[in-house]
Protein backbone atom coordinates (compact mmCIF):
# COMPACT_ATOMS: atom_id res chain seq x y z
CA UNK A 1 0.00 0.00 0.00
CA UNK A 2 1.18 3.05 -0.58
CA UNK A 3 -0.58 6.05 1.22
CA UNK A 4 -3.73 3.78 1.46
CA UNK A 5 -3.54 3.11 -2.34
CA UNK A 6 -3.56 -0.41 -3.60
CA UNK A 7 -0.08 -0.82 -5.75
CA UNK A 8 -0.73 -3.19 -8.62
CA UNK A 9 2.52 -4.94 -10.75
CA UNK A 10 2.41 -4.45 -14.79
CA UNK A 11 2.17 -7.94 -15.29
CA UNK A 12 -1.16 -8.51 -12.64
CA UNK A 13 -2.36 -5.30 -14.75
CA UNK A 14 -2.21 -6.92 -18.01
CA UNK A 15 -4.36 -9.42 -16.95
CA UNK A 16 -6.72 -7.70 -14.89
CA UNK A 17 -7.06 -5.19 -18.07
CA UNK A 18 -8.07 -8.24 -20.13
CA UNK A 19 -10.33 -10.10 -17.88
CA UNK A 20 -12.58 -6.34 -16.75
CA UNK A 21 -13.74 -4.32 -19.47
CA UNK A 22 -14.74 -1.52 -17.01
CA UNK A 23 -10.85 -0.96 -16.10
CA UNK A 24 -9.46 2.18 -16.96
CA UNK A 25 -5.62 2.95 -17.31
CA UNK A 26 -4.76 6.67 -16.44
CA UNK A 27 -1.55 8.14 -17.49
CA UNK A 28 -1.06 10.96 -15.88
CA UNK A 29 2.14 12.43 -17.40
CA UNK A 30 2.98 15.13 -20.12
CA UNK A 31 1.32 14.96 -23.06
CA UNK A 32 4.84 14.91 -24.37
CA UNK A 33 5.52 11.78 -22.34
CA UNK A 34 2.44 10.28 -23.21
CA UNK A 35 3.01 10.78 -27.15
CA UNK A 36 6.89 8.90 -26.75
CA UNK A 37 5.06 5.95 -24.94
CA UNK A 38 1.94 4.70 -22.84
CA UNK A 39 -0.02 1.70 -22.01
CA UNK A 40 -2.28 0.53 -24.54
CA UNK A 41 -5.41 1.91 -23.81
CA UNK A 42 -4.29 4.43 -21.29
CA UNK A 43 -6.61 7.76 -21.07
CA UNK A 44 -4.10 10.68 -20.65
CA UNK A 45 -5.35 13.30 -17.85
CA UNK A 46 -1.97 15.36 -16.80
CA UNK A 47 -1.65 15.37 -12.76
CA UNK A 48 -0.59 19.40 -13.33
CA UNK A 49 -3.86 19.74 -14.77
CA UNK A 50 -6.01 18.28 -12.25
CA UNK A 51 -7.86 20.89 -10.07
CA UNK A 52 -10.49 20.48 -7.14
CA UNK A 53 -12.75 23.13 -9.09
CA UNK A 54 -12.54 20.39 -11.85
CA UNK A 55 -12.32 17.12 -10.76
CA UNK A 56 -16.07 16.43 -10.75
CA UNK A 57 -16.77 17.65 -14.19
CA UNK A 58 -13.96 15.26 -14.96
CA UNK A 59 -15.26 12.50 -13.53
CA UNK A 60 -18.75 13.27 -15.11
CA UNK A 61 -17.18 13.99 -18.81
CA UNK A 62 -15.10 10.70 -18.60
CA UNK A 63 -17.91 8.60 -17.83
CA UNK A 64 -15.83 7.16 -15.03
CA UNK A 65 -17.97 5.51 -12.44
CA UNK A 66 -16.94 5.16 -8.25
CA UNK A 67 -17.73 1.62 -8.70
CA UNK A 68 -14.97 0.73 -11.44
CA UNK A 69 -11.73 0.05 -10.60
CA UNK A 70 -9.33 2.86 -12.29
CA UNK A 71 -5.46 2.28 -12.15
CA UNK A 72 -3.33 5.28 -12.63
CA UNK A 73 0.03 5.32 -14.11
CA UNK A 74 3.28 7.87 -14.45
CA UNK A 75 6.88 7.66 -15.30
CA UNK A 76 7.83 5.80 -12.09
CA UNK A 77 4.94 6.34 -9.30
CA UNK A 78 5.40 10.00 -7.99
CA UNK A 79 2.17 11.72 -10.22
CA UNK A 80 0.60 9.23 -10.11
CA UNK A 81 -0.08 9.23 -6.39
CA UNK A 82 -0.93 12.79 -6.56
CA UNK A 83 -3.58 12.10 -8.85
CA UNK A 84 -5.23 9.58 -6.87
CA UNK A 85 -4.98 11.51 -3.84
CA UNK A 86 -7.11 14.15 -5.65
CA UNK A 87 -9.45 11.61 -7.39
CA UNK A 88 -10.07 9.43 -3.81
CA UNK A 89 -11.11 13.51 -2.69
CA UNK A 90 -13.92 13.70 -6.19
CA UNK A 91 -15.49 10.31 -4.61
CA UNK A 92 -13.66 7.31 -7.06
CA UNK A 93 -12.86 4.50 -4.55
CA UNK A 94 -11.18 1.94 -6.49
CA UNK A 95 -7.97 3.44 -7.33
CA UNK A 96 -4.76 1.45 -7.81
CA UNK A 97 -0.96 3.05 -8.59
CA UNK A 98 1.36 0.98 -11.43
CA UNK A 99 3.80 0.09 -9.28
CA UNK A 100 7.01 1.67 -10.79
CA UNK A 101 4.56 3.69 -13.57
CA UNK A 102 4.96 3.10 -17.40
CA UNK A 103 8.44 2.80 -16.93
CA UNK A 104 7.96 -0.49 -15.14
CA UNK A 105 5.61 -1.58 -17.72
CA UNK A 106 8.55 -0.90 -20.05
CA UNK A 107 11.17 -3.03 -18.59
CA UNK A 108 8.85 -5.69 -18.23
CA UNK A 109 9.05 -6.05 -22.09
CA UNK A 110 5.19 -4.93 -22.35
CA UNK A 111 3.65 -3.36 -25.49
CA UNK A 112 3.38 0.53 -25.21
CA UNK A 113 1.52 2.58 -28.13
CA UNK A 114 3.36 5.53 -29.26
CA UNK A 115 2.64 8.86 -31.21
CA UNK A 116 5.10 9.93 -33.22
CA UNK A 117 8.70 11.00 -32.44
CA UNK A 118 8.23 13.11 -29.35
CA UNK A 119 11.31 13.58 -27.62
CA UNK A 120 11.04 12.63 -23.53
CA UNK A 121 10.59 15.40 -20.54
CA UNK A 122 13.25 14.10 -19.72
CA UNK A 123 15.18 14.04 -22.76
CA UNK A 124 14.47 17.99 -23.61
CA UNK A 125 15.64 18.70 -20.17
CA UNK A 126 18.73 17.18 -20.83
CA UNK A 127 19.26 19.19 -24.37
CA UNK A 128 18.45 22.30 -22.58
CA UNK A 129 20.87 22.07 -19.61
CA UNK A 130 23.31 20.80 -22.07
CA UNK A 131 22.74 23.73 -23.98
CA UNK A 132 22.85 26.44 -21.37
CA UNK A 133 25.95 24.95 -19.99
CA UNK A 134 27.83 25.58 -23.11
CA UNK A 135 26.41 29.07 -24.02
CA UNK A 136 27.77 29.85 -20.52
CA UNK A 137 31.30 28.91 -21.00
CA UNK A 138 31.24 30.40 -24.22
CA UNK A 139 29.87 33.90 -22.75
CA UNK A 140 31.97 33.44 -20.20
CA UNK A 141 35.27 33.51 -22.01
CA UNK A 142 33.78 35.80 -24.98
CA UNK A 143 31.82 38.66 -22.83
CA UNK A 144 32.09 38.31 -19.29
CA UNK A 145 33.84 35.98 -16.45
CA UNK A 146 30.23 36.16 -14.76
CA UNK A 147 28.80 33.92 -16.92
CA UNK A 148 31.16 31.17 -15.32
CA UNK A 149 29.17 31.19 -11.64
CA UNK A 150 25.12 30.62 -14.22
CA UNK A 151 27.12 27.50 -13.97
CA UNK A 152 27.12 27.03 -10.64
CA UNK A 153 23.13 27.91 -10.57
CA UNK A 154 22.27 25.18 -13.19
CA UNK A 155 24.71 22.52 -10.55
CA UNK A 156 22.82 23.83 -7.76
CA UNK A 157 19.40 23.49 -9.97
CA UNK A 158 20.15 19.86 -10.96
CA UNK A 159 21.51 18.97 -7.38
CA UNK A 160 17.94 19.93 -6.00
CA UNK A 161 16.00 18.29 -8.55
CA UNK A 162 17.60 15.25 -7.77
CA UNK A 163 17.03 15.63 -4.19
CA UNK A 164 13.37 16.49 -4.58
CA UNK A 165 12.55 14.91 -7.71
CA UNK A 166 10.69 18.12 -8.43
CA UNK A 167 12.53 19.89 -11.63
CA UNK A 168 11.51 23.79 -12.25
CA UNK A 169 13.14 23.14 -15.72
CA UNK A 170 11.01 19.88 -16.54
CA UNK A 171 8.07 21.96 -15.38
CA UNK A 172 9.21 25.09 -17.63
CA UNK A 173 9.41 22.89 -20.73
CA UNK A 174 6.63 20.93 -19.94
CA UNK A 175 4.21 24.02 -20.54
CA UNK A 176 5.51 24.83 -24.15
CA UNK A 177 3.11 24.18 -26.63
CA UNK A 178 4.73 21.37 -28.49
CA UNK A 179 4.38 19.58 -25.19
CA UNK A 180 0.74 20.11 -25.17
CA UNK A 181 -0.30 18.74 -27.65
CA UNK A 182 -3.09 16.14 -27.44
CA UNK A 183 -3.02 14.70 -30.86
CA UNK A 184 -2.83 10.89 -29.84
CA UNK A 185 -6.26 9.06 -29.30
CA UNK A 186 -7.39 8.58 -25.73
CA UNK A 187 -6.98 11.47 -24.45
CA UNK A 188 -9.61 12.73 -22.01
CA UNK A 189 -10.45 15.95 -21.09
CA UNK A 190 -9.88 18.27 -17.31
Amino acid sequence: MNNGFTQISPMVLTHRLKSDPKATVLDVRSPAEYRAGHIPGARLLPVDELKASNLADFVDDAGLRADNPLYLTCHAGKRAEKAAQLLREAGLEHLALVKGGTEAWQKAGLPVNKCGTALSLERQVQIAVGSLLILKVLFGFAVQELFFVAGAAIGAGLIAAGVTRWCGMAQLIARMPWNRRRDCGHAAQA
